[in-house]
């Protein structure tokens, strides 16, 4: 088999069932792992969530002036304060909220914000200044400055995220351990034989692949340590979350989850898309949070809950809302400090082209999760020092 059918080949399968990583560093694995303090659970809400009626201001006259149709009644929510309260289909955070243990970040964005799906995204995932352009995740340049194999970081799911995209190592996405085992360890790549070469393209090519098909045995090898009988909701994304958990249960050594929930670009009709999103988020996080918590796994994790910006305060004339700016994000850790529940903070009153402004930088939170969660230099891996915030 030439390189070229090797590479349409294996294309194929990287378009689908996994996603082979750039660059593997040993063909086994080191014992020498990165253990970090605690493990961090990252949730992407893909296509800007809504986040002013995920956290309702229904204290700010504003609120319902610019939503006459798709502000939430006071009577609906779950009040959280004298100003602010959870949309009722959010119940389970509203909870943990209660316990303490969820900090809501309100106005999170970054200066010059860009209202592009896609370089919005861009710009989460690097860490990166609005006019800068950077071919490396934040969390790939963590795995680059701390780790040496792809099973460090894992995302479930169709493909790996910029996030988490390294210029030396990078994580490994999949859909299913087994199906990702399966697929790479099937007859045909079972076939194909490291060549004697002179071929360097090719001879790292095989490399890689020698170097995933370790990959693959590792993750499944921990996954059927463990059987998960919780309960979770029906729907793709609570079973992306008992994957993870499993695979925590099994004691696996990766100090990074990812994962995404998407279509939250709602435009028109938003409420019913909405409502539908959140009671799948809202289900899917309450039983992983209490599917590690009953196994004490709960108080060595961090989950960060995300979208790439926040939608105008005035609802637009199709029952939607358009893109935003800054927006609402949750931390949920049971060790978090008391200053972590005060920046649930918003200013209606003094907008920017429609949207509230930013005050809390995005890659402040990213920092504090660097430092506390994974025990890092976050300098190292986000190249400034931003503003603490104090969540732990």
């Amino acid at each position: 088999m030439d390189r070229r059918e090797f590479l349409s080949k294996t294309g194929i399968i990287t378009a689908g069932a996994i996603l082979v990583p750039s660059f593997l560093k040993a063909n086994t694995f080191s014992s020498q792992l990165n253990l970090s303090k605690k493990r961090l659970v990252v949730i992407q809400l893909s296509g800007g969530n809504d986040g002013l009626n995920a956290v309702v201001p229904y204290g700010l006259d504003e609120y319902y002036t610019n939503r006459s149709v798709l502000g939430v009644a006071q009577s609906e929510l779950l009040k959280i304060d004298d100003k602010f309260g959870f949309n009722p289909q959010l119940s389970g955070l509203h909870r943990l909220q209660q316990k303490g243990w969820l900090s809501i970040i309100n106005s999170v964005g970054y200066p010059n914000p860009n209202r592009s799906h896609f370089r919005s995204m861009d710009i989460w995932h690097t860490a990166s200044d609005s006019n800068e352009y950077k071919q490396t995740g934040w969390l790939g340049s963590y795995l680059d400055n701390n780790c040496e194999n792809a099973f460090e970081g894992i995302e479930i799911g169709g493909s790996l995220s910029l996030s988490m995209k390294g210029q030396t190592n990078s994580g490994v996405a999949l859909t299913d351990p087994k199906a990702f085992y399966d697929t790479i360890h099937s007859d045909f790549f079972d076939a194909l034989q490291h060549p004697n070469s002179q071929n360097n393209e090719l001879n790292f090519l095989y490399k890689v692949l020698n170097d995933t098909k370790n990959s693959a045995k590792y993750i499944f090898d921990q996954y059927k340590l463990k059987t998960n009988s919780t309960d979770y909701p029906k729907g793709e994304f609570a079973k992306q979350l008992k994957k993870i958990a499993t695979l925590i249960k099994s004691d696996i050594q990766t100090p990074i989850f990812y994962t995404t929930l998407g279509g939250f670009d709602t435009h028109v009709n938003q409420k019913g898309t909405q409502d539908y999103l959140f009671g799948q988020l809202d289900g899917g996080v309450t039983a992983f949070v209490n599917d590690l918590e009953k196994d004490d796994l709960l108080k060595d994790t961090t989950i960060l809950i995300f979208s790439e910006f926040g939608r105008r305060l005035k609802e637009n004339a199709s029952r939607g809302t358009d893109h935003g700016a800054a927006n609402a994000l949750f931390v949920i850790d049971t060790n978090l400090s008391k200053k972590a529940h005060g920046y649930n903070q918003i200013d209606l009153s003094d907008l920017e082209n429609g949207d509230p402004k930013f005050k809390v930088d995005f890659r402040s939170v990213y920092q504090e999760v660097l430092t506390s969660t994974l025990g890092v230099n976050s300098q190292e891996v986000l190249g400034n020092q931003y503003k603490e915030l104090g969540l732990f």
